[in-house]
């Protein structure tokens, strides 16, 4: 089989096998499309839109209408936010969306646009449109990533409600126009290999690390000097830079094991 459908909720999980036991290895967002191949149960197994695939509980998707490509989109710019009843953000909410997502936008008043959402309900979101840009600016960039500081570590997270450290990078990247690879290893091909030595590290560029064997587990982004931003427990600044003491953790320095240049 294979059919597309539409996330109905603001984030759900992605998960290795067609079971909430197993584990939750990546996120679909609210009014992405999905693509099924096979089902199973209260499952289906899914293709994200960046390539990504895996199994999906039922419950969180409908069947996409055959002219919801033909609206007009609003792209969503805040983190986290709420949809309302009426264009009025006193007015009672009943979903959220994250910055992540792009519904179709039905009207516009004063602060506020309409929006259909997957199952045919409308609501409204305080304006925040995301820019939609095509080509990466490396200072724009390193503010979108530490605009997250402080956003908790969730395995297999790539939204705002929680970032992987692998999730953190893809969305960091895609929302500044550049579409990566969802997990580290497969980040860890892309680009050219810098050298070793931190100083000739640009902003931008993927330091990737290893612990107890040769394959990748963790990446960060370079912002210059030796110093990074990763989501380790939470987003947050470390160095391999022993100058920079108030960031440096030896661990780091002794575990990274190649950098690669995307931009």
């Amino acid at each position: 089989m294979s059919a597309e459908m539409l996330t109905n909720v603001s984030v759900a999980f992605i998960h290795t096998e067609p079971s909430f036991r197993s584990e939750g290895s990546s996120q679909t967002y609210l009014g992405e499309t999905v693509t099924i191949y096979e089902e199973q149960g209260d499952w289906f197994k899914v293709r994200l839109e960046d390539g990504y695939e895996g199994w999906l509980c039922k419950f969180y998707v409908v069947e996409k209408p055959a002219d919801w490509d033909n609206h007009e989109f609003y792209y969503h710019g805040d983190p986290i936010s709420w949809i309302f009843s009426s264009p009025d953000d006193q007015s009672s909410h009943f979903r959220d969306i994250t910055m992540l997502s792009k519904l179709p936008a039905l009207a516009y008043e004063d602060q506020m646009v309409q929006v259909l959402l997957p199952d045919g309900k409308k609501g409204w979101i305080k304006k925040s449109p995301r820019p939609l840009f095509t080509e990466v600016d490396v200072e724009r960039l390193k503010q979108t990533a530490l605009s997250f500081l402080g956003t908790q570590y969730f395995w297999g997270g790539r939204s705002p409600k929680g970032f992987d450290c692998s999730g953190f990078i893809q969305t960091t990247f895609w929302l500044n126009g550049l579409q990566l690879p969802r997990d580290a290893y497969q980040q860890a091909e892309v680009g050219a290999r810098v050298d070793e030595d931190y100083h000739t590290w640009q902003i931008g560029d993927l330091i990737f690390f290893t612990e107890r064997s040769e394959r990748i587990t963790h990446v960060a982004i370079s912002l210059g000097k030796g110093d990074f931003i990763h989501s380790s427990g939470y987003v947050k600044l470390n160095s391999v830079n022993p100058d920079h003491q108030d960031l440096y953790l030896e661990k780091y320095a002794t575990t990274f094991t190649k950098t690669m240049r995307v931009l």
